[in-house]
C-alpha cells in the first residue's frame, strides 16, 4: 500500500484494483517527470497516460505535488528495502568488514544505478516539495540508524570514534558521492570501480587496513 503525506492525505487503495491504479498513476507521473520535467507534469496529463479518469486520479492525489511526494516516498522506501535486505543477508554467514562494507556500498549504488532519470528528477524537484522532503528523509535516517546499530556492534574492531560522528560523516559521504555522481555522470567512474573506492574511503576512514579486516561471526 502506498501512504500518502498527511497534508496530501486522501483515499487509501484497499483493493488490488484500486492499487493497480495508484501504481499507474505513479508509474506515468515517472514517466513524465523524466521525458518532459516537472512543469510538464500536471495531474491532466497524468491521468492520461495512465489511462485513468481525472476524477480517479483526484481521489488518491489533489495535485502534482501529491504526486511527486508519493513517488519520492516509495523511490526513498524501496531504497530502505534493499538495505535492509543486503544487512540481513550479511549476517547469514561469516564475511569480512570489507565485505560487509563493499555489499552495503553496493546495494546503495545499485539503488542510484536503478532508473538514475527518475532519481535525478527527484533530487531536482523534491527540495521544493516539504513533504516529498520529510518523506525521504525519514527513511535516510532509518537507513543511517542501521549504520550506527553495526558500527556499535563491532565498534571494537575499528579506531576509537564516536559513532554518531561517524555515522553521519560515513552516510553523508556515501549519499554525497552517489548523488553527484547523477548530476556529473563522470564517464570514468563505473559502478564497480566507485564501490571499491567508497569501500577504500569507509575502511580507511575506520582505521582498517588491510591486515585487520578479519572475519566477522554472525552470533
Amino acid at each position: 500500500m502506498t501512504p500518502q503525506p498527511a497534508e496530501f492525505a486522501r483515499k487509501v487503495p484497499k483493493q488490488d484494483r484500486a492499487q493497480h491504479t495508484v501504481d499507474s498513476i505513479l508509474r506515468a507521473t515517472a514517466h513524465i517527470l523524466k521525458t518532459k520535467g516537472f512543469a510538464a507534469c500536471s495531474t491532466n496529463a497524468v491521468a492520461k497516460k495512465a489511462g485513468v479518469s481525472i476524477g480517479s486520479l483526484y481521489q488518491y492525489f489533489p495535485s502534482k505535488e501529491a504526486l511527486v511526494a508519493a513517488l519520492a516516498e516509495e523511490h526513498a522506501r524501496e531504497g530502505y528495502a534493499l538495505l535492509l535486505e543486503t544487512i540481513r543477508d550479511s549476517a547469514e554467514q561469516p564475511r569480512s568488514i570489507q565485505e560487509l562494507v563493499r555489499s552495503y556500498i553496493g546495494a546503495l549504488v545499485r539503488l542510484h544505478a536503478n532508473d538514475p532519470e527518475l532519481h535525478r528528477v527527484l533530487m531536482e524537484q523534491v527540495p521544493g516539495i516539504r513533504s516529498g522532503v520529510k518523506a525521504m528523509q525519514q527513511m535516510s535516517n532509518m537507513s543511517a540508524a542501521l549504520v550506527r546499530a553495526w558500527l556499535e556492534a563491532h565498534r571494537a574492531q575499528f579506531r576509537p570514534l564516536d559513532v554518531e560522528v561517524a555515522t553521519y560523516v560515513l552516510v553523508t559521504a556515501v549519499e554525497a558521492v552517489t548523488h553527484l555522481r547523477l548530476v556529473d555522470r563522470p564517464a570514468q567512474l563505473d559502478t564497480e570501480t566507485l564501490v571499491a573506492e567508497l569501500s577504500e574511503l569507509v575502511l580507511g576512514y575506520l582505521g582498517l587496513n588491510e591486515s585487520s579486516r578479519a572475519l566477522i561471526r554472525p552470533a
